[in-house]
């Protein structure tokens, strides 16, 4: 939903990287935004930084259009899911100046869609998109001051006369999946799947990219599709955080989580470690430790 905002002028925007950091936190806590407005506040330049250094070789390489406004512009495209040339012709005026799209003289000049997809899919390729879009999860994460994450699917309808997406008979549809993990109202991480796969096994790829974002939650919540003892150790033992995954009305629970079933575990593998009188916490991330690696050791 779009809402009116107050504006910072470009050269605050530029050098005044308080006043810009506190807009967005703002934002981020307070407001709905636009797509465009809210990257209008957030300040990529070392992404943007890090995208020269690292792919554009040629260091007399002529820079047409600012690469924090491409990247800016690639993520709208993703975020209304339509085509290059739709996207750039989709920006009104106000957009635009929301993406920095002017030249010294205030004249809007906008990269054609064809600019745009070699920037994502020759400059950057597939590498650079996933790397940038990591840096862009952080960077909100620290901006942020919410708590709570959440992980979802949602279907991505195929045509019907794509040749290789799956139909699905609970949607009744041919499609794909997204997964995709949101902390607060901010979507931070995506994988993608086909249409047919399980919810479950995604939810590691999440807690990893979390984890490297160093992302500081207390909660993450998942529906029924992720409801495995696997899953409740992983989000408390990588992230720190407390699982809320959905259960069945007929769930039961296992007997092996009780304390003195947990003592009996831990006393069994004392050779290796095991303390009985060590606090519950070090007794759980022991066994999780201790048996995580049995169980790699039977994956590979």
């Amino acid at each position: 939903m779009d809402i009116n905002i107050c504006f910072v002028s470009k050269t605050d925007i530029v050098y005044n990287e308080v006043l810009f950091e506190n807009s967005l936190r703002n934002y981020l806590n307070k407001e709905s935004v636009s797509i465009c407005q809210f990257l209008h506040f957030l300040c990529i330049e070392d992404i943007a930084e890090h995208v020269e250094r690292t792919y554009y070789t040629n260091k007399h390489w002529h820079f047409k259009y600012n690469i924090s406004s491409q990247i800016k512009l690639f993520i709208v495209k993703c975020f209304r899911n339509i085509s290059y040339d739709k996207t750039v012709s989709s920006l009104t005026e106000e957009e635009a100046i929301f993406l920095s799209f002017c030249d010294e003289n205030g004249q809007i000049k906008l990269p054609s869609g064809g600019t745009l997809h070699h920037f994502v899919k020759y400059r950057l390729g597939e590498k650079g998109i996933n790397d940038i879009m990591m840096l862009i999860g952080q960077k909100i994460l620290e901006l942020s001051s919410e708590k709570e994450a959440k992980i979802d699917s949602t279907p991505l309808e195929a045509s019907r006369y794509d040749k290789y997406a799956d139909y699905n008979p609970h949607y009744k549809c041919k499609m794909d999946k997204a997964h995709i993990t949101m902390v607060g109202t901010c979507p931070i991480f995506m994988t993608h799947t086909n249409g047919l796969a399980g919810d479950s096994p995604e939810l590691i790829k999440h807690i990893e990219a979390l984890k490297k974002m160093n992302a500081d939650i207390e909660s993450y919540s998942a529906d029924g599709g992720y409801d495995s003892f696997i899953n409740y150790s992983d989000i408390w033992y990588h992230l720190n955080a407390k699982p809320i995954i959905s259960s069945a009305s007929n769930s039961l629970i296992n007997p092996e989580g009780e304390e003195k079933r947990i003592d009996h575990w831990v006393n069994k593998k004392w050779k290796i470690g095991g303390d009985v009188n060590a606090p519950m916490e070090d007794k759980l991330k022991f066994l999780y430790e201790t048996y995580m690696s049995l169980w790699h050791m039977h994956e590979a």
